[in-house]
């Protein structure tokens, strides 16, 4: 997408170059990734995603503390998480907050890998599922709605 006045970034040098203004701005690093810089000096990296028309916005971190490559492969897997249905905001707070099963505080885990399959870990006990299962789940977890 071509912004009037958009900043494009190319590396980090780039972004530790970029002078705070008057107002915050953005320094566009693509495919909807970009680096909010603030009157005070602070860079945030941001992440928008688009889930059933509703545009979310992520954050990623602070910059230096993450890098441009960073940035970018927490995009893909923000990215790929929306695309299967999974809304990244709601699966970041699980995460953060230790998501329990039931009452019974059981230690409850949900990963996707690279390839696209779901491992499930209770207390511990990981059981991998294959692509096809994960799909199976997905399908089954959509029809829920």
């Amino acid at each position: 997408m071509n912004r009037v006045g958009a900043v494009k970034v190319a590396g980090d040098a780039d972004i530790a170059r970029a002078a705070p203004r008057a107002r915050p701005y953005k320094l566009w690093a693509g495919r909807s990734v970009y680096v909010l810089v603030q009157p005070s000096g602070a860079k945030w990296w941001r992440c928008d995603v688009r889930r059933n028309g509703k545009r979310t916005t992520l954050s990623l971190g602070t910059f230096p503390g993450t890098s441009l490559a960073e940035a970018m492969a927490e995009r893909d897997r923000i990215h790929k998480q929306a695309r299967m249905g999974i809304n990244p905001a709601a699966a970041r707070k699980a995460a953060r907050e230790g998501a329990t099963l039931g009452g019974a505080g059981v230690a409850f885990g949900v990963a996707l890998s690279d390839d696209g399959e779901l491992s499930v870990t209770l207390d511990k006990r990981t059981f991998y599922l294959t692509k096809y299962q994960t799909d199976t789940v997905r399908c089954a977890l959509l029809a829920q709605r």
